[in-house]
């Protein structure tokens, strides 16, 4: 629908449960995205099963809507071939679109499927114009952005590189940019990138300063410095329209159905409401009904709301410091959505003819008229019985209309019915019956073979790539068993990751040939032309727009190589055709081959992922294992945010010092640095991982690595000597055991689930 030239978005709304989902259809969702029992970002919603959404799917399309499929989660390699084939027969039963987290999904996906709509999910975070163009390569199609973005970051992005936006525009919001969160993961076994995020962001922290001591908050009281407030963008509604975002997201697939059709139906009669202010020429100030507003918020909303980023960088303004629960919600609005969207269902109107005639087959045609402008309407015409003369008491058109009408539970209802007869005829009440079923069923048919996009069927690219059983092609490059053609191996070489000249200089000091520096004020006015020579510069952890010059500066600086930590840097390399040495960090999730193999077109070695197991390793290192490097030791970056710990404790220096803290309700300690050249948060965890019991019994995975890296956030100098020599020595050095009391293993020895 458009009016005086400007487009309106594609209504997205959420639906974990069937009821949900026939609650957002009746409530006016052009679209409605939904998740499976695997492989969806929302482990504990209730789901549906594949013959619920191919059931969806159908109910959909009669109404002219779209159904998208939710495959927002990491993907191990063990997993891969069941994901894929399950988004491909949802394909070829109608499926409009996948949404996805996982690069070897994409890259499978675009492939084996190539008429699949990808969504790039905002896990992915894709926060430029330059993450677009990697994926676009992919097959993505649309792109939903990190949830920080501005506006005009969102306008950029469709400037500079076209593709459809999908922005969200209510709900729950996180703390971490989306999918760049391990705080669940490492403190409960529970991860958001697999979907079951414990919620870790809504408990109670004290923020400490430099020195350790309480800043900001006061004391005395709870207080939650990572929860964020519920999203609402009713009151900007119109600018959001108007930069040109292709579909409004609304969250909440964990939520009720009550709140999927109750938040769905206040959305559409705004959205509505701007065709007709905008027809108007926008003469009054865009307004939104007080009671609406309390309605919303009577909706398993928190009690503060916000616009969100678009006009926000970061600020308390966006948390709910004292108030992370839900608000109350209002039994008489539930009870009327009840009785509004979730009763029954929606039904679409038809037209219909039945001709009625003595020793004629009887016939019923049933139109429905089209949904939109320029479309045709859907025609069809069935037989049904030999119609009987009548020997008493003939049949009346008024009672034969009255008996049609009763379309029970089907998905169409008539709005005219004219019934034509002729003579004294009798029809029994079965053969009526059996007459209306009959049109409605090839109604129905007609309706979604004109929605049916065409190639639903294998084709020959996915065949090409598909074994005869139909599972996924065994990769060329690697040997039968998959192992290593090349058998010779060294020993794993120490890899230093660097945050204060202290540290750089210890790793000086042992000798450590690969060493990665953060960009640190500290770090940079020290470092000499001849270590940059030496060093790799880490690029920053979220690339947006205030970054993307800086990261350019960075590569031309004269460092042997970079560390980086997103697609848009992946880009940017590439765009000055960068010679020096790139590393993937961990960040850019390998979880399964075909997503190690897209990251290795573009880096030469990457790090893997921090939530797997020795054991998940084990096929990502089969014949690149000189290509792999693994994380032995340090802090693991639990979140990247764009909030900022120290600007709400009120201490916002615009300059990178020492640590700030978080601190739990067990008196755990989370190092945060605040990276004002970026503007952005780095949350670590509060022990350092360390596997330095698994180098000790030389276990097997470990020592296929390329090599080891060792991070170094708060630790002295004298303790990154220490521990750097304990690993270049293979634990023979035992000066460091000291050092090494209170540690975590992480996930090696159990991925998240």
């Amino acid at each position: 629908m458009t009016s005086g030239g400007t487009k309106l978005p594609e209504l997205l709304a959420p639906a974990g449960s069937r009821k949900a989902f026939l609650g957002a259809l009746k409530a006016g969702a052009d679209a409605v995205y939904l998740g499976g029992e695997k492989f969806g970002a929302r482990a504990y919603a209730e789901n549906f099963t594949e013959e619920d959404i191919i059931r969806s799917i159908r109910e959909a399309h009669v109404f002219g809507r779209k159904v998208y499929l939710t495959l927002n989660v990491l993907t191990k390699e063990s997993e891969l071939e069941e994901t894929v084939d399950f988004a491909i027969n949802l394909y070829r039963e109608g499926l409009d679109g996948v949404i996805v987290q996982d690069l070897g999904v994409l890259k499978v996906l675009h492939e084996r499927c190539p008429g699949l709509e990808l969504h790039a999910s905002t896990q992915l975070s894709s926060s430029a114009p330059e993450s677009v163009r990697f994926l676009k390569e992919l097959g993505v199609r649309r792109v939903v952005p990190a949830r920080e973005l501005s506006l005009e970051e969102i306008r950029t992005i469709k400037r500079e590189e076209p593709v459809e936006v999908e922005s969200f525009i209510h709900g729950a919001m996180c703390y971490s940019y989306s999918g760049r969160c391990l705080l669940s993961s490492f403190l409960g076994g529970r991860s958001g990138n697999r979907g079951r995020c414990a919620g870790t962001c809504r408990l109670p922290y004290r923020i400490l300063d430099e020195e350790g001591r309480e800043a900001g908050l006061g004391k005395g009281r709870e207080h939650y410095p990572l929860s964020m407030r519920d999203l609402c963008v009713l009151e900007i509604l119109p600018d959001l329209i108007d930069a040109g975002i292709d579909s409004f997201k609304i969250e909440g697939r964990m939520k009720s159905p009550h709140y999927a059709a109750g938040v769905t139906a206040l959305y559409r009669k705004y959205l509505d409401h701007f065709l007709e202010w905008d027809a108007e020429g926008r003469k009054k100030p865009w307004k939104i009904e007080a009671e609406d507003m309390r309605r919303l918020k009577s909706l398993y909303l928190r009690a503060d709301l916000s616009t969100g980023y678009y006009y926000k960088k970061n600020g308390r303004e966006l948390l709910t410091i004292t108030k992370p629960g839900y608000a109350g919600t209002d039994d008489g609005l539930l009870e009327e959505i009840e009785e509004k969207y979730l009763r029954e269902t929606a039904k679409r109107p038809i037209r219909g003819r039945a001709v009625i005639i003595p020793g004629e087959e009887a016939k019923l045609t049933v139109t429905a008229p089209s949904l939109c402008s320029g479309a045709e309407s859907v025609t069809a015409e069935v037989p049904g019985d030999i119609v009987q003369t009548a020997d008493k008491r003939p049949m009346q058109a008024q009672e034969i209309e009255r008996r049609l009408r009763k379309t029970g539970d089907s998905l169409f209802e008539f709005d005219t019915l004219e019934v034509v007869v002729s003579g004294n005829v009798f029809l029994p009440v079965a053969s009526l019956n059996a007459l209306r079923r009959d049109a409605l069923a090839a109604l129905e048919e007609k309706i979604l073979e004109s929605a049916a996009k065409p190639e639903r069927t294998q084709n020959a690219a996915e065949k090409a790539l598909t074994g005869a059983d139909g599972h996924i092609a065994d990769d060329p490059g690697r040997t039968e068993d998959g192992a290593e053609s090349d058998t010779g191996r060294r020993n794993p070489e120490i890899w230093a990751q660097v945050t204060t000249p202290g540290q750089l200089k210890a790793a000086q000091r042992c000798g450590i040939q690969n060493i990665i520096v953060e960009e640190t004020p500290q770090i940079m006015e020290t470092l000499s032309e001849a270590d940059r020579a030496q060093c790799l510069i880490a690029l920053p952890h979220v690339c947006r727009a205030g970054s993307r010059e800086r990261v350019r500066k960075l590569a031309g600086m004269g460092f042997r190589g970079v560390l980086a930590r997103n697609p848009e840097e992946i880009d940017i390399l590439r765009q000055i055709r960068y010679e020096g040495l790139v590393i993937g960090d961990g960040s850019l999730y390998q979880w399964n081959t075909p997503a190690r193999d897209v990251l290795l077109e573009h880096c030469d070695k990457l790090s893997l992922g921090w939530e797997l197991s020795g054991r998940d390793m084990v096929p990502l290192m089969k014949g690149v294992g000189d290509r792999q490097l693994l994380q032995v030791y340090g802090r693991i970056p639990m979140m990247i945010t764009a909030g900022c710990v120290k600007k709400t404790a009120g201490m916002c220096s615009h300059r990178e010092q020492g640590f700030f803290a978080l601190e739990d309700r067990k008196g755990m300690r989370f190092p945060v640095r605040c990276v004002c050249g970026h503007c952005c948060n780095v949350i670590y965890n509060s022990l350092p991982l360390s596997l330095h019991s698994f180098v000790k019994k030389g276990d097997p995975v470990i020592s296929e690595a390329s090599g080891w890296i060792c991070a170094f956030t708060t630790e002295s100098g004298s303790e990154t000597e220490e521990i750097l020599r304990w690993y270049r020595s293979g634990g023979e050095d035992s000066g460091a055991q000291q050092i090494f009391r209170e540690y975590t293993t992480g996930h090696y020895r159990k991925s998240a689930i």
